[in-house]
Protein backbone atom coordinates (compact mmCIF):
# COMPACT_ATOMS: atom_id res chain seq x y z
CA UNK A 1 0.00 0.00 0.00
CA UNK A 2 1.90 3.19 -0.75
CA UNK A 3 2.20 6.11 1.68
CA UNK A 4 -0.50 8.27 0.05
CA UNK A 5 -3.39 5.62 0.80
CA UNK A 6 -1.89 5.27 4.01
CA UNK A 7 -2.58 9.05 4.46
CA UNK A 8 -6.16 8.42 3.79
CA UNK A 9 -7.18 5.81 5.39
CA UNK A 10 -8.23 6.43 9.15
CA UNK A 11 -5.62 4.98 12.17
CA UNK A 12 -7.59 1.72 13.23
CA UNK A 13 -7.73 2.19 16.93
CA UNK A 14 -10.07 0.37 19.47
CA UNK A 15 -12.57 2.66 20.06
CA UNK A 16 -12.60 2.62 16.09
CA UNK A 17 -13.56 -1.05 16.13
CA UNK A 18 -15.78 -0.71 18.86
CA UNK A 19 -17.67 2.04 17.31
CA UNK A 20 -18.07 0.27 14.08
CA UNK A 21 -19.54 -2.32 15.65
CA UNK A 22 -22.03 -0.87 17.31
CA UNK A 23 -23.23 1.05 14.21
CA UNK A 24 -23.24 -2.35 12.68
CA UNK A 25 -25.46 -3.60 15.29
CA UNK A 26 -27.17 -0.71 15.60
CA UNK A 27 -27.88 -0.66 11.61
CA UNK A 28 -29.26 -4.62 12.06
CA UNK A 29 -31.49 -3.46 14.99
CA UNK A 30 -33.21 -0.96 13.01
CA UNK A 31 -33.72 -3.04 10.14
CA UNK A 32 -34.96 -5.93 12.54
CA UNK A 33 -37.59 -4.05 14.50
CA UNK A 34 -40.70 -3.41 13.24
CA UNK A 35 -41.57 0.93 13.64
CA UNK A 36 -43.62 -0.13 16.92
CA UNK A 37 -40.59 -1.29 18.62
CA UNK A 38 -39.68 2.07 20.14
CA UNK A 39 -38.36 0.91 23.14
CA UNK A 40 -35.80 -1.41 20.71
CA UNK A 41 -35.47 1.61 18.87
CA UNK A 42 -34.93 4.02 21.43
CA UNK A 43 -32.67 1.94 23.58
CA UNK A 44 -30.34 1.12 20.14
CA UNK A 45 -30.50 5.36 19.33
CA UNK A 46 -29.07 6.01 22.78
CA UNK A 47 -26.85 3.27 23.31
CA UNK A 48 -25.11 4.61 19.71
CA UNK A 49 -25.12 7.97 20.79
CA UNK A 50 -23.78 7.81 24.18
CA UNK A 51 -20.83 5.26 22.99
CA UNK A 52 -20.44 8.38 20.01
CA UNK A 53 -20.05 11.02 22.92
CA UNK A 54 -17.91 8.58 25.51
CA UNK A 55 -15.08 8.02 22.17
CA UNK A 56 -15.89 11.66 20.35
CA UNK A 57 -15.18 9.57 16.91
CA UNK A 58 -17.02 12.44 15.90
CA UNK A 59 -17.45 15.90 17.05
CA UNK A 60 -20.05 16.37 19.60
CA UNK A 61 -22.42 18.20 17.54
CA UNK A 62 -22.96 15.86 14.88
CA UNK A 63 -23.58 13.18 16.94
CA UNK A 64 -26.24 15.27 19.10
CA UNK A 65 -28.10 16.68 15.55
CA UNK A 66 -27.87 13.12 14.74
CA UNK A 67 -29.35 12.00 18.24
CA UNK A 68 -32.33 14.54 17.29
CA UNK A 69 -32.68 13.35 14.03
CA UNK A 70 -32.82 9.84 14.79
CA UNK A 71 -35.74 10.46 17.66
CA UNK A 72 -37.93 12.67 15.61
CA UNK A 73 -37.56 9.90 12.66
CA UNK A 74 -38.86 7.25 14.73
CA UNK A 75 -41.44 8.91 16.28
CA UNK A 76 -39.80 8.19 19.25
CA UNK A 77 -41.70 11.02 21.31
CA UNK A 78 -43.18 14.04 20.84
CA UNK A 79 -40.82 17.10 20.00
CA UNK A 80 -41.62 19.26 23.01
CA UNK A 81 -39.77 16.02 24.97
CA UNK A 82 -37.14 15.40 21.97
CA UNK A 83 -36.55 18.90 22.22
CA UNK A 84 -36.90 19.59 25.87
CA UNK A 85 -33.13 20.25 26.85
CA UNK A 86 -33.10 23.35 25.18
CA UNK A 87 -35.90 24.24 27.60
CA UNK A 88 -34.17 23.02 30.68
CA UNK A 89 -32.42 25.00 33.25
CA UNK A 90 -29.07 23.19 32.71
CA UNK A 91 -28.91 24.58 29.15
CA UNK A 92 -29.29 27.98 30.22
CA UNK A 93 -26.39 27.44 33.02
CA UNK A 94 -23.93 25.92 30.02
CA UNK A 95 -25.04 28.93 28.03
CA UNK A 96 -24.24 31.30 30.66
CA UNK A 97 -21.28 29.75 32.16
CA UNK A 98 -20.01 29.97 28.33
CA UNK A 99 -20.42 34.05 28.49
CA UNK A 100 -19.69 34.06 32.32
CA UNK A 101 -15.90 31.79 31.21
CA UNK A 102 -15.31 34.09 27.88
CA UNK A 103 -15.86 37.40 30.12
CA UNK A 104 -13.41 36.23 32.57
CA UNK A 105 -10.87 35.54 29.63
CA UNK A 106 -11.44 38.19 27.92
CA UNK A 107 -10.88 40.92 30.57
CA UNK A 108 -8.40 39.24 31.86
CA UNK A 109 -9.87 38.84 35.28
CA UNK A 110 -9.10 35.23 35.21
CA UNK A 111 -5.11 35.42 34.39
CA UNK A 112 -5.12 37.90 37.33
CA UNK A 113 -6.68 36.10 39.74
CA UNK A 114 -4.15 33.08 38.42
CA UNK A 115 -1.40 35.33 39.15
CA UNK A 116 -2.04 36.16 42.84
CA UNK A 117 -2.89 32.23 43.54
CA UNK A 118 0.45 32.09 41.65
CA UNK A 119 2.47 34.10 44.20
CA UNK A 120 1.06 32.05 46.62
CA UNK A 121 1.88 27.97 45.59
CA UNK A 122 4.68 29.32 43.23
CA UNK A 123 5.67 26.64 40.20
CA UNK A 124 4.32 24.00 42.62
CA UNK A 125 2.00 21.88 40.68
CA UNK A 126 1.15 20.25 44.02
CA UNK A 127 0.51 23.12 46.18
CA UNK A 128 -1.53 24.39 42.91
CA UNK A 129 -3.62 21.57 42.44
CA UNK A 130 -4.41 21.09 46.22
CA UNK A 131 -5.61 24.64 46.53
CA UNK A 132 -7.80 24.47 43.51
CA UNK A 133 -9.49 20.82 44.90
CA UNK A 134 -9.50 22.51 48.64
CA UNK A 135 -11.40 25.35 47.03
CA UNK A 136 -13.72 23.43 44.77
CA UNK A 137 -14.99 21.69 47.63
CA UNK A 138 -15.40 24.25 49.81
CA UNK A 139 -17.21 25.91 47.26
CA UNK A 140 -20.09 22.92 47.87
CA UNK A 141 -20.93 24.68 51.32
CA UNK A 142 -21.50 27.99 49.84
CA UNK A 143 -22.98 28.07 46.15
CA UNK A 144 -25.80 25.33 46.44
CA UNK A 145 -25.66 24.09 42.89
CA UNK A 146 -22.61 22.90 41.05
CA UNK A 147 -22.49 24.96 37.64
CA UNK A 148 -22.60 28.20 39.03
CA UNK A 149 -19.77 26.45 40.63
CA UNK A 150 -17.92 25.39 37.88
CA UNK A 151 -18.56 28.68 36.53
CA UNK A 152 -16.34 30.46 38.73
CA UNK A 153 -13.31 27.75 39.67
CA UNK A 154 -12.62 26.90 36.04
CA UNK A 155 -11.30 29.73 34.18
CA UNK A 156 -9.43 30.61 37.06
CA UNK A 157 -7.76 26.74 36.75
CA UNK A 158 -7.69 27.47 33.10
CA UNK A 159 -5.99 30.33 33.80
CA UNK A 160 -3.55 29.63 36.33
CA UNK A 161 -2.72 26.83 34.50
CA UNK A 162 -1.79 29.22 31.75
CA UNK A 163 0.32 31.11 33.72
CA UNK A 164 2.35 28.06 34.98
CA UNK A 165 3.50 27.62 31.51
CA UNK A 166 1.22 24.51 30.78
CA UNK A 167 -0.26 24.39 26.94
CA UNK A 168 -3.66 22.70 26.58
CA UNK A 169 -3.63 19.33 26.50
CA UNK A 170 -0.40 19.38 28.65
CA UNK A 171 -0.35 17.27 31.82
CA UNK A 172 -0.31 20.22 33.89
CA UNK A 173 -3.06 21.55 31.99
CA UNK A 174 -5.15 18.54 32.44
CA UNK A 175 -4.36 18.19 35.76
CA UNK A 176 -4.98 21.40 37.16
CA UNK A 177 -8.22 22.02 35.56
CA UNK A 178 -8.91 18.29 36.44
CA UNK A 179 -8.73 18.68 39.87
CA UNK A 180 -10.82 21.64 39.89
CA UNK A 181 -13.72 19.95 37.74
CA UNK A 182 -13.85 17.14 39.91
CA UNK A 183 -13.39 18.48 43.37
CA UNK A 184 -16.48 21.09 42.87
CA UNK A 185 -18.46 18.57 41.62
CA UNK A 186 -18.08 14.95 42.89
CA UNK A 187 -16.84 14.87 47.02
CA UNK A 188 -19.54 17.87 47.27
CA UNK A 189 -22.21 15.06 47.08
CA UNK A 190 -21.36 15.48 51.12
CA UNK A 191 -23.08 18.65 51.37
CA UNK A 192 -27.21 18.14 50.82
CA UNK A 193 -27.77 21.57 49.19
CA UNK A 194 -24.54 21.26 47.18
CA UNK A 195 -25.58 19.46 44.24
CA UNK A 196 -29.15 19.51 41.99
CA UNK A 197 -29.54 15.65 41.79
CA UNK A 198 -29.36 15.29 45.33
CA UNK A 199 -32.19 18.54 45.88
CA UNK A 200 -34.03 16.47 43.08
CA UNK A 201 -33.76 13.20 44.93
CA UNK A 202 -34.54 14.36 48.39
CA UNK A 203 -37.60 16.41 47.09
CA UNK A 204 -39.12 13.24 45.45
CA UNK A 205 -38.45 11.24 48.44
CA UNK A 206 -40.42 14.04 50.30
CA UNK A 207 -43.18 13.41 47.62
CA UNK A 208 -43.40 10.23 47.69
CA UNK A 209 -42.83 8.73 51.51
CA UNK A 210 -43.00 12.15 53.64
CA UNK A 211 -39.47 11.62 54.24
CA UNK A 212 -36.62 14.46 54.11
CA UNK A 213 -33.14 13.86 56.21
CA UNK A 214 -31.93 16.72 58.23
CA UNK A 215 -28.80 18.62 56.70
CA UNK A 216 -26.36 17.47 59.62
CA UNK A 217 -27.96 13.65 59.34
CA UNK A 218 -27.20 13.32 55.65
CA UNK A 219 -23.74 15.04 55.87
CA UNK A 220 -22.66 12.25 58.93
CA UNK A 221 -24.00 9.36 56.79
CA UNK A 222 -22.38 10.42 53.29
CA UNK A 223 -19.05 11.81 54.78
CA UNK A 224 -16.71 8.67 54.56
CA UNK A 225 -18.07 7.68 50.49
CA UNK A 226 -17.28 11.30 49.72
CA UNK A 227 -13.96 11.08 51.73
CA UNK A 228 -13.04 8.89 49.84
CA UNK A 229 -13.58 10.50 46.24
CA UNK A 230 -12.05 13.35 47.35
CA UNK A 231 -8.78 11.28 48.80
CA UNK A 232 -8.82 9.11 45.74
CA UNK A 233 -8.93 12.60 42.84
CA UNK A 234 -5.94 13.74 45.14
CA UNK A 235 -4.13 9.95 45.03
CA UNK A 236 -4.78 10.42 41.08
CA UNK A 237 -3.87 13.94 40.29
CA UNK A 238 -1.25 14.77 42.68
CA UNK A 239 1.10 12.67 41.33
CA UNK A 240 0.23 14.04 37.40
CA UNK A 241 2.58 16.70 38.01
CA UNK A 242 4.29 17.85 34.30
CA UNK A 243 7.96 17.30 33.50
CA UNK A 244 9.68 20.29 34.64
CA UNK A 245 10.24 21.25 30.87
CA UNK A 246 6.75 22.39 30.75
CA UNK A 247 6.57 25.29 33.19
CA UNK A 248 7.59 28.48 32.06
CA UNK A 249 10.99 30.15 32.83
CA UNK A 250 9.18 33.69 33.14
CA UNK A 251 6.13 34.56 34.41
CA UNK A 252 4.01 38.48 34.86
CA UNK A 253 3.68 39.34 38.14
CA UNK A 254 0.31 40.25 38.46
CA UNK A 255 -0.94 44.07 38.02
CA UNK A 256 -4.17 46.24 39.79
CA UNK A 257 -6.88 45.37 38.98
CA UNK A 258 -8.45 47.48 35.71
CA UNK A 259 -11.79 48.65 36.18
CA UNK A 260 -13.65 46.32 33.89
CA UNK A 261 -12.34 43.93 36.43
CA UNK A 262 -13.43 45.47 39.32
CA UNK A 263 -16.17 45.93 37.38
CA UNK A 264 -16.80 42.06 36.18
CA UNK A 265 -15.89 41.56 39.64
CA UNK A 266 -18.12 42.99 41.84
CA UNK A 267 -21.03 41.56 39.05
CA UNK A 268 -19.95 37.94 39.96
CA UNK A 269 -19.43 38.82 43.70
CA UNK A 270 -23.65 39.57 43.01
CA UNK A 271 -24.29 36.31 41.30
CA UNK A 272 -22.41 34.38 44.35
CA UNK A 273 -24.77 35.98 46.69
CA UNK A 274 -27.55 35.35 45.18
CA UNK A 275 -26.84 31.89 44.51
CA UNK A 276 -26.02 31.23 47.87
CA UNK A 277 -28.95 32.85 49.60
CA UNK A 278 -31.67 31.38 46.77
CA UNK A 279 -33.15 29.57 49.47
CA UNK A 280 -34.75 32.87 50.65
CA UNK A 281 -35.53 34.25 46.98
CA UNK A 282 -36.40 31.14 45.49
CA UNK A 283 -34.39 32.41 42.08
CA UNK A 284 -33.02 29.45 39.93
CA UNK A 285 -29.50 29.33 40.05
CA UNK A 286 -29.86 29.28 35.80
CA UNK A 287 -31.80 32.50 35.68
CA UNK A 288 -29.13 33.93 38.18
CA UNK A 289 -26.55 32.96 35.98
CA UNK A 290 -28.23 34.09 32.62
CA UNK A 291 -29.56 37.59 34.14
CA UNK A 292 -25.57 37.46 34.41
CA UNK A 293 -24.58 36.70 31.27
CA UNK A 294 -27.00 39.10 29.69
CA UNK A 295 -25.47 42.18 31.29
CA UNK A 296 -21.90 41.44 30.43
CA UNK A 297 -22.85 40.75 26.67
CA UNK A 298 -24.39 44.39 26.73
CA UNK A 299 -21.63 46.37 24.85
CA UNK A 300 -21.65 49.73 26.55
CA UNK A 301 -20.38 47.98 30.06
CA UNK A 302 -17.18 46.99 27.68
CA UNK A 303 -16.74 43.28 29.08
CA UNK A 304 -17.62 41.80 25.72
CA UNK A 305 -18.38 43.61 22.35
CA UNK A 306 -21.17 42.39 19.91
CA UNK A 307 -19.07 40.14 18.10
CA UNK A 308 -18.34 37.64 20.84
CA UNK A 309 -21.33 35.15 20.42
CA UNK A 310 -19.41 34.70 16.81
CA UNK A 311 -15.83 34.90 18.06
CA UNK A 312 -15.44 33.87 21.67
CA UNK A 313 -18.65 31.54 22.66
CA UNK A 314 -18.70 27.91 20.81
CA UNK A 315 -22.06 26.90 21.22
CA UNK A 316 -21.52 22.89 20.15
CA UNK A 317 -21.08 21.52 23.68
CA UNK A 318 -24.81 22.97 24.83
CA UNK A 319 -25.75 21.09 21.69
CA UNK A 320 -23.99 18.64 23.77
CA UNK A 321 -25.69 18.92 26.68
CA UNK A 322 -29.32 19.31 24.99
CA UNK A 323 -28.72 15.50 23.31
CA UNK A 324 -28.01 14.11 26.67
CA UNK A 325 -31.04 15.81 28.07
CA UNK A 326 -32.76 14.43 24.86
CA UNK A 327 -31.91 11.27 25.78
CA UNK A 328 -32.93 10.87 29.44
CA UNK A 329 -36.40 12.46 28.60
CA UNK A 330 -37.03 10.28 26.27
CA UNK A 331 -36.26 7.28 28.04
CA UNK A 332 -38.58 8.55 30.49
CA UNK A 333 -41.04 9.23 28.14
CA UNK A 334 -40.99 5.85 26.50
CA UNK A 335 -40.70 3.84 30.03
CA UNK A 336 -37.15 2.09 28.86
CA UNK A 337 -35.93 3.27 32.26
CA UNK A 338 -38.56 1.65 33.90
CA UNK A 339 -38.86 -1.29 31.62
CA UNK A 340 -34.82 -1.78 32.28
CA UNK A 341 -35.37 -1.40 35.88
CA UNK A 342 -38.15 -4.00 36.10
CA UNK A 343 -35.71 -6.50 34.35
CA UNK A 344 -32.69 -6.05 36.41
CA UNK A 345 -34.16 -5.96 40.18
CA UNK A 346 -35.12 -9.16 39.79
CA UNK A 347 -31.51 -10.02 39.06
CA UNK A 348 -30.26 -8.71 41.70
CA UNK A 349 -31.84 -11.14 44.61
CA UNK A 350 -32.17 -8.69 47.00
CA UNK A 351 -32.76 -10.11 51.13
CA UNK A 352 -31.33 -13.41 50.24
CA UNK A 353 -27.78 -12.35 51.55
CA UNK A 354 -25.75 -9.97 53.37
CA UNK A 355 -26.37 -6.02 53.93
CA UNK A 356 -23.11 -5.73 52.12
CA UNK A 357 -24.01 -7.76 48.70
CA UNK A 358 -27.27 -6.14 48.96
CA UNK A 359 -25.72 -2.27 49.39
CA UNK A 360 -23.42 -3.03 46.16
CA UNK A 361 -26.69 -4.16 44.43
CA UNK A 362 -29.07 -0.96 45.09
CA UNK A 363 -25.52 1.15 44.38
CA UNK A 364 -24.90 -0.59 41.60
CA UNK A 365 -28.22 -0.10 40.14
CA UNK A 366 -28.81 3.51 40.92
CA UNK A 367 -25.43 3.93 39.13
CA UNK A 368 -26.69 2.05 35.70
CA UNK A 369 -29.64 3.35 35.81
CA UNK A 370 -28.62 6.89 36.10
CA UNK A 371 -26.14 6.38 32.74
CA UNK A 372 -29.67 5.93 31.21
CA UNK A 373 -30.50 8.98 32.08
CA UNK A 374 -28.12 11.72 34.02
CA UNK A 375 -28.18 12.21 37.59
CA UNK A 376 -30.62 15.20 37.93
CA UNK A 377 -33.19 13.36 35.66
CA UNK A 378 -32.05 9.65 37.49
CA UNK A 379 -34.12 10.18 40.99
CA UNK A 380 -37.66 10.22 38.73
CA UNK A 381 -37.06 6.24 37.75
CA UNK A 382 -35.28 5.47 40.77
CA UNK A 383 -37.60 7.23 43.58
CA UNK A 384 -40.16 5.20 42.96
CA UNK A 385 -38.55 1.81 42.73
CA UNK A 386 -37.88 2.41 46.36
CA UNK A 387 -40.13 0.50 48.06
CA UNK A 388 -39.22 -2.63 46.11
CA UNK A 389 -35.85 -2.14 47.36
CA UNK A 390 -37.01 -1.48 50.94
CA UNK A 391 -39.59 -4.56 50.88
CA UNK A 392 -36.77 -7.14 49.25
CA UNK A 393 -33.76 -5.53 51.55
CA UNK A 394 -36.14 -5.00 54.97
CA UNK A 395 -34.16 -1.29 54.97
CA UNK A 396 -36.29 1.38 55.70
CA UNK A 397 -37.10 3.86 53.25
CA UNK A 398 -34.10 6.56 54.42
CA UNK A 399 -31.05 3.63 53.95
CA UNK A 400 -32.80 3.02 50.22
CA UNK A 401 -32.22 6.58 49.64
CA UNK A 402 -29.10 7.20 50.85
CA UNK A 403 -27.72 4.10 49.14
CA UNK A 404 -29.10 5.71 45.67
CA UNK A 405 -27.64 8.59 46.90
CA UNK A 406 -24.44 7.22 46.06
CA UNK A 407 -24.90 6.00 42.46
CA UNK A 408 -25.84 9.14 41.52
CA UNK A 409 -22.60 10.49 42.68
CA UNK A 410 -20.44 8.00 41.00
CA UNK A 411 -20.38 8.31 37.22
CA UNK A 412 -18.56 6.23 35.07
CA UNK A 413 -18.55 8.05 31.92
CA UNK A 414 -18.67 12.03 32.36
CA UNK A 415 -21.89 12.28 29.93
CA UNK A 416 -24.29 11.27 33.48
CA UNK A 417 -22.58 14.43 35.22
CA UNK A 418 -23.58 17.91 33.37
CA UNK A 419 -21.44 19.66 35.41
CA UNK A 420 -18.37 17.73 34.10
CA UNK A 421 -19.77 18.59 30.35
CA UNK A 422 -19.57 22.30 31.34
CA UNK A 423 -16.17 21.95 32.42
CA UNK A 424 -14.71 20.34 29.30
CA UNK A 425 -15.92 23.45 27.76
CA UNK A 426 -14.86 25.91 29.69
CA UNK A 427 -11.37 24.41 30.56
CA UNK A 428 -10.81 22.65 26.98
CA UNK A 429 -10.35 19.27 29.04
CA UNK A 430 -9.83 16.37 26.83
CA UNK A 431 -12.69 13.68 27.31
CA UNK A 432 -10.16 10.87 27.90
CA UNK A 433 -8.57 12.59 30.88
CA UNK A 434 -12.22 12.78 32.11
CA UNK A 435 -12.80 8.94 31.04
CA UNK A 436 -9.87 8.05 32.99
CA UNK A 437 -10.81 10.09 36.35
CA UNK A 438 -14.25 9.02 36.53
CA UNK A 439 -13.55 5.47 36.20
CA UNK A 440 -10.50 5.98 38.74
CA UNK A 441 -13.08 7.42 41.33
CA UNK A 442 -15.67 5.01 40.10
CA UNK A 443 -13.34 1.99 41.10
CA UNK A 444 -12.32 3.52 44.84
CA UNK A 445 -15.59 4.16 45.60
CA UNK A 446 -16.47 0.23 44.31
CA UNK A 447 -13.35 -1.30 46.85
CA UNK A 448 -12.92 1.56 49.59
CA UNK A 449 -15.77 3.47 49.20
CA UNK A 450 -18.78 0.80 50.07
CA UNK A 451 -17.19 -1.24 52.80
CA UNK A 452 -16.31 1.75 54.56
CA UNK A 453 -20.01 3.00 54.49
CA UNK A 454 -21.21 0.10 55.54
CA UNK A 455 -18.96 0.01 58.55
CA UNK A 456 -20.01 3.52 59.28
CA UNK A 457 -23.68 2.55 59.06
CA UNK A 458 -23.53 -0.05 61.11
CA UNK A 459 -22.11 1.71 63.87
CA UNK A 460 -25.10 4.09 63.48
CA UNK A 461 -27.13 1.69 63.67
CA UNK A 462 -28.70 1.85 60.21
CA UNK A 463 -28.24 -1.44 59.40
Amino acid sequence: MSSTARQVLPKITVSRVVIWCLAGLFVIVMALTEPTDVLVRVGAISALAVALFATRLLPEVVTALACFLAFVAIGAAPNEVIFSGFASSGFWLLFAGLVIGAAITTTGLGMQVALRIFQRTGDSYVKAALLLGISGLGLGVLVPATIPRVIIMLPIALALAKTMGYAIGSRGHVGLTVTAAVATNLPTFAFLTGNLPTIVHIGAFETLYGIRPAYGQYFIQQAPINLVRFAALLVLMLPFAPRRAETASALDAPTPFTTIQKLLSVLIGAAILFWVTDAWHGISPAWIALSLAAVLMVPAFGILDETAMKTKIDMSTAFFLAAVFAISAVAQHTGLSTVIADRLIPLLQLGQGSDLRDLYSVVGISTLLSHFTTAPAAPAVLAPLAGAFAAETGWSIETISMSQVIGLATPVLPHQAPPLIVSMALAQIPIAALLRICAGLAAAVTVIGIPLTFVWWNYLGIF
